[in-house]
């Protein structure tokens, strides 16, 4: 009889051992599942943050963008100097020119219709 109350006792014992067991191992694994979820939390939360700081760094460059392009435009719609009606200038290196343009003072060849610098029409000899 003192067997069976043995046998029976330590059946007992090896099923609540492994019940514990299984239950410290859950505890384990709940910890882990929830520190890896407070992570992806965080983490999704940093992305998120990540992109709306791109977004406006990609606003605040086409903006600057836009004003350089604004700036770029006016500059090139100004008359250059060169190009300024008004009495010619004597060109520099006017070596073989025959004739010199009445708008940028640029000289040209004797048989040329157009200013080579401003394009202009020259006039008839």
């Amino acid at each position: 009889m003192v067997g069976v109350i043995r046998l029976t006792l330590g059946v007992i014992l090896l099923v609540l051992a492994v019940f514990f067991v299984l239950t410290l191992v859950g505890i384990l694994l709940g910890l882990i599942f929830l520190v890896t979820g407070l992570l992806l939390i965080g983490s999704g939360l940093s992305a998120r943050e990540d992109s709306q700081r791109m977004e406006q760094q990609q606003r605040q460059t086409n903006y600057l963008l836009q004003q350089q392009l604004a700036v770029s435009a006016a500059l090139a719609a100004r008359p250059s100097p060169s190009m300024a009606p008004g009495p010619p200038t004597v060109p520099t290196s006017t070596a073989g020119a025959d004739r010199y343009c009445p708008y940028c003072g640029q000289g040209n060849v004797r048989t040329a219709s157009f200013c080579h610098r401003c394009g202009k029409n020259l006039p008839a000899m």
